[in-house]
């Protein structure tokens, strides 16, 4: 499986705080060892390891990994996220079972409190849970559980809500839930009747009004360089889930695809690696600080790379070079986390960064490149460039859909030409001939030409009358 490398780098290191390794199922140890990490630091769990490190000649099914899983989101209480995931390592199934670290401590089984001592679980009593009962108090402090000063129930997004209340629904059969309000005071989204900023941030409706620093900003630069032109400065306003989910798709019309066409057959790429930079982006949308009002989110897009730079550096725990191996993963919003995880957009495993490296690779780009300085995180995509590259910046501002267009047999000159031509009747449609010329600075007649060839090879079509109708894209 593709991510074996995770049990691999697992193996090299020893039991520990975070780290545990299991020979065969044994539900009442495994939710021990699990409640233990929530209630410490967080950590792995790895059943069907022997304690040499070999793998165990006991045979895991994927109907054991549903049967763990459940049993420790039922027996755990409070509820909290368990990630749990069957892996294959050296062709048999290993299960991996990942938490965070809890904010709502204590955590019990069985009425048991259980926290972590170096590699040994142990109950917690007396002081030990008093400790606990120290944390969960400065953890509902923090900003995500401040209350957002005017803030009613109709500000937020109930669309969005009712999409994560249903997600939550099919993760924990909790029968307190009975509506989204209820939803969210459960997960401590609303504190003492309370919208909290983590809520607004998540659900709201219009979320910069209340914390303008929750803003993301878009900027597609014309060259390799910053400076005082651009060829586009967007601001995304919206709440968590919807601006991640328009930021993807405007990538698509940003950075593109490749079209390729091979006789009969049509092939489409997408010119930068989809899985790795939708990790980053939502890697820096989870942990930024959203505490410093003049906190910033920016995406720039150069012709030669893109750059996702987040105020929010790394933990004192961690460092760059951590990132290019497994490594803790440690929340600075265990709320919004905690929501993202359950809609199923984010992993809970310190691993994000290493599938982003292994993607990059499989897609034959170079791997990303990440850094931290005074708390600002810096993450770079070399070779992920915008699809206005070499365009002149008149024509360019006209440019709206990324696609280019490769017709075998047709030079790279003239390919270029068509690809700009078909963007312009994307942003356009309905132009003639005769207005598409001025747009792409070509002579009526070729642009003619290039409306021919476009057409033969099923991507525009002409519609309505011969004076008054234009050129439309094909789906």
């Amino acid at each position: 499986m593709e991510d074996n490398i995770i049990i691999a780098n697992l193996l090299k290191l020893s039991e520990s705080e975070r780290l545990e390794f299991k020979t065969a199922i044994d539900k009442s140890s495994i939710a021990k060892v699990i409640t233990s990490f929530i209630n410490t630091k967080g950590g792995d769990l790895v059943v069907g390891i022997n304690d040499d490190k070999t793998v165990s000649d006991i045979k895991l099914t994927e109907k054991d990994r549903k049967n763990i899983e459940r049993f420790l989101i039922q027996e755990i209480k409070p509820t909290a996220p368990v990630y749990c995931r069957t892996e294959t390592y050296k062709k048999k199934n290993i299960i991996l079972i990942s938490v965070w670290e809890g904010a709502n401590k204590p955590y019990s089984f069985k009425n048991t409190i259980y926290s972590r001592h170096g590699a040994q679980t142990i109950m917690s009593t007396g002081t030990g849970v008093d400790k606990l009962l120290d944390e969960r108090r400065f953890l509902e402090q923090r900003w995500e559980r401040q209350a957002v000063l005017g803030a009613k129930f109709d500000d937020l997004d109930l669309v969005e809500v009712n999409k994560s209340l249903e997600a939550y629904k099919n993760y924990s059969t909790d029968s307190t839930i009975v509506d989204s309000e209820s939803f969210l005071i459960n997960r401590g989204l609303i504190v003492n009747g309370n919208i909290t900023n983590a809520c607004m941030v998540l659900f709201g409706k219009n979320p910069t009004r209340f914390i303008p620093q929750s803003r993301i900003k878009l900027v597609v630069h014309p060259g390799n360089t910053s400076g005082d032109t651009f060829i586009e400065n967007k601001i995304f306003e919206n709440n968590i889930f919807r601006n991640i989910e328009t930021i993807l798709n405007h990538f698509d019309s940003i950075i593109g695809k490749e079209i390729k066409i091979e006789g009969a057959f049509r092939t489409e790429k997408k010119r930068y690696p989809e899985k790795a930079l939708r990790e980053g982006l939502l890697n820096a949308i989870v942990h930024r600080d959203y505490i410093n009002l003049k906190g910033f989110l920016t995406i720039s897009i150069y012709t030669d790379r893109l750059v996702i730079t987040n105020y929010g550096g790394l933990p004192e725990e961690l460092t760059v070079k951590d990132l290019k191996t497994e490594h803790n993963s440690i929340l600075r919003n265990p709320d919004i986390a905690q929501m993202c995880f359950y809609r199923r957009y984010i992993e809970m495993l310190g691993t994000g960064t290493l599938r982003m490296i292994r993607e990059c690779k499989s897609e034959g780009f170079k791997i990303p490149i990440w850094k931290s300085k005074d708390n600002i995180l810096e993450l770079t995509f070399l070779g992920v460039n915008h699809q206005y590259e070499g365009v002149s910046e008149g024509v360019s501002e006209g440019v709206s859909e990324g696609v280019i267009i490769n017709i075998e047999g047709v030079s790279e000159g003239v390919n270029e030409e068509l690809t700009l031509l078909y963007n312009q009747i994307a942003k356009h449609p309905g132009k003639k001939a005769s207005e598409l010329n001025e747009q792409i600075n070509k002579s009526l007649s070729t642009t003619e030409r290039y409306l021919k060839i476009l057409k033969e090879q099923v991507y525009i079509e002409f519609r309505g009358a011969p004076k008054t109708g234009g050129y439309f894209l094909l789906k």
